[in-house]
């Protein structure tokens, strides 16, 4: 019987990954087969010999999927317990990505955060809405942190909101995250280093996704281009419960398989109406519903 031993899986390049035991060894292994396919996060098990190969990817309590450029969904981030959605007053945020983000969170049932970063860059008169639009989400349940890595503002506040939890930052290009990430893991860069050249990623390293544990416990899992989150469900119907705001108005729709598009006595839509739902959340749903319908359908033809 092969001798093996648990891991956490903290880098990887195709079939090469890097992963680290409970006591910190740090070793690169190959997958045992093609049926084997680990991401960073995973629990594994490995081979205790001289040449590790992963066996097994543990149950995963979680999964993180991202779109590639084909717009596929693609396993990307296993076994977090929080996501964070990173905004900034430059560049402007864009409200159908912001729903896209917390919807596609909703879907991984782990909480999520949204983190105002560049505080020092606020017009608090002259904010494009957007102190609205945060005020609206924290009334949700979404908490706010609002932070600056130029003065060091809320870092406090939003690093307590990190411990002991393992946490992606997600967000627009520009908003700061790799800024976030060298101020709560101030070894990032050279543990970057590190693990791409283990794996050989070479030029690449700006694109692996990392797993950095925190030195108050928890990790913040760096993974650089990460614009388009993808949804965990399949069917249109199962986006409405993604929205917190229309999931809560829904049991008053005349139907109960109400989908909030066409149907008669739909009271998200009359809640729109009467602003008494913002128009543009209600707009992500149903760019949401659509493209999702058209998916399903190029699927059947």
């Amino acid at each position: 019987m092969t001798d093996t031993r648990e891991a956490r899986v903290v880098a990887g390049n195709g079939r090469r990954f890097v992963v680290e035991t409970p006591d910190g060894t740090r070793l690169l292994c190959l997958t045992a087969g093609r049926n084997v396919q680990p991401v960073c996060g995973d629990r594994v098990q490995v081979t205790a010999d001289a040449e590790p190969r992963i066996l097994e990817v543990l149950p995963r309590r979680s999964l993180f999927s991202k779109a590639d450029g084909r717009g596929r969904a693609v396993p990307a981030v296993a076994n977090l317990d929080r996501v964070f959605m990173v905004l900034a007053p430059i560049p402007v945020p864009e409200l159908f990505l912001m729903d896209k983000y917390l919807a596609a969170i909703e879907g991984m049932r782990v909480p999520a955060g949204i983190v105002l970063n560049k505080m020092d860059l606020v017009d608090e008169d002259d904010d494009g809405g957007l102190g609205r639009r945060l005020a609206y989400l924290n009334g949700l349940g979404y908490p706010i942190y609002r932070v600056s890595t130029q003065d060091g503002s809320g870092m406090d506040e939003f690093g307590a909101a990190l411990t002991g939890h393992d946490s992606l930052l997600v967000g627009q290009s520009g908003v700061g995250k790799s800024s976030l990430l060298n101020m709560m893991v101030p070894e990032a860069g050279h543990r970057i280093d590190e693990l791409s050249a283990a794996t050989d990623e070479g030029r690449h390293t700006t694109t692996a996704t990392t797993w950095h544990p925190l030195p108050q416990g928890g990790a913040l899992v760096d993974s650089p281009g990460v614009r388009d989150l993808e949804l965990a469900v399949r069917d249109p119907a199962e986006i409405g419960p993604l929205f917190r705001d229309l999931h809560a108005v829904a049991p008053r729709c005349r139907f109960a398989n109400c989908l909030h598009l066409q149907e008669p006595g739909c009271a998200v839509k009359e809640a729109v109406e009467e602003e008494k739902l913002p128009q543009s959340r209600y707009t992500s749903y149903k760019w949401l519903m659509t493209t999702m319908q058209q998916a399903k359908d190029r699927k059947y033809d």
